[in-house]
């Protein structure tokens, strides 16, 4: 069964290749070859550890779907800088419709909603600090974590960024002799890695 599922991972991680490189031409407007071979190995590797956690059950579906999207999400940020609207409508949707199926307290999921948007949308306001579409997903992927797992998603998404900016502008300082103050990371990679990490843990 582990195997099977590994090898479903692969397949489906290579048919979001197809779909990375879809959105983003329709973002940049040409036919370049986007396709990315980590892809299928983190599709393959996130289906097999969420396997491992969670069987085969509905929470497993819901867990799948989120890190589909997610896994889509983080591709196109670190390509195109954006987060493009209809995947976070698709991710609220999603996330609505597999809290009703696995019986998830709409006043959990709601505050999930409201915390995750409402907290980003308040460090959106310090100028340069989060960007709308990050605000928009974090409000959309609280359907799926509900209010707790919205909160660790967002403290590991936040500690994991700060470290990786820590040693990137070290790494800068040291081997360019310069500081990467001006240089830009995006932030919807690590709020896909932090809700991953508080699915597994929390869910």
């Amino acid at each position: 069964m582990y195997i099977l599922i590994f090898i479903i991972g692969l397949f489906i991680g290579i048919i979001l290749n197809y779909t990375i490189e879809i959105i983003s031409s329709k973002i940049e407007k040409s036919k370049k070859n986007t396709k990315n071979v980590f892809v299928p190995i983190i599709c393959a590797l996130s289906f097999e550890i969420l396997f491992l956690r969670l069987g085969l059950t509905n929470v497993f579906a819901k867990a799948i779907a989120m890190i589909v999207i997610l896994i889509i999400i983080t591709f196109i940020d670190l390509r195109h800088r954006i987060i493009p609207d209809f995947i976070v409508v698709m991710t609220l949707v999603t996330g609505i419709i597999f809290s009703i199926i696995t019986k998830t307290s709409i006043v959990d999921t709601s505050l999930g909603m409201i915390c995750g948007g409402g907290i980003m949308f308040l460090l959106a306001l310090v100028p340069n600090a989060m960007g709308g579409g990050d605000v928009k997903l974090m409000f959309a992927i609280g359907a799926f974590l509900g209010v707790k797992g919205t909160m660790w998603a967002l403290l590991l998404a936040f500690s994991i960024s700060s470290i990786v900016s820590i040693v990137f502008i070290a790494f800068n300082w040291i081997v360019y002799k310069r500081k990467a103050i001006k240089d830009y990371i995006p932030f919807g990679p690590f709020l896909a890695l932090g809700s991953f990490i508080s699915l597994l843990i929390f869910t």
